[in-house]
């Protein structure tokens, strides 16, 4: 059940994410720089991550997250880091 429901909430939240990228006046240039910035934001917190205490893993997952939700998803990551 947790899987199940682990998985839901990362699809949901991925198709809230297509559906505002698909709402925008530029789709893919919204898209492109969502991504880009995600990504960005996850490489510096991967290498400057150890001034606050958290610097996470380079692996698909963290990569696919900061990917499609972007700048929300890496800072999702890091504000559940610190609560959970």
């Amino acid at each position: 059940m947790e899987t199940w429901s682990f998985w839901m909430i990362w699809v949901t939240l991925g198709a809230g994410m297509f559906i505002y990228y698909l709402r925008r006046f530029h789709t893919i240039r919204s898209l492109l720089w969502g991504t880009l910035t995600g990504l960005a934001g996850l490489l510096l917190l991967h290498y400057c991550g150890g001034w606050f205490g958290f610097s996470p893993e380079l692996n698909l997952f963290n990569i696919m997250q900061a990917g499609i939700l972007g700048i929300p998803g890496v800072i999702l990551m890091t504000v559940l880091h610190f609560v959970l």
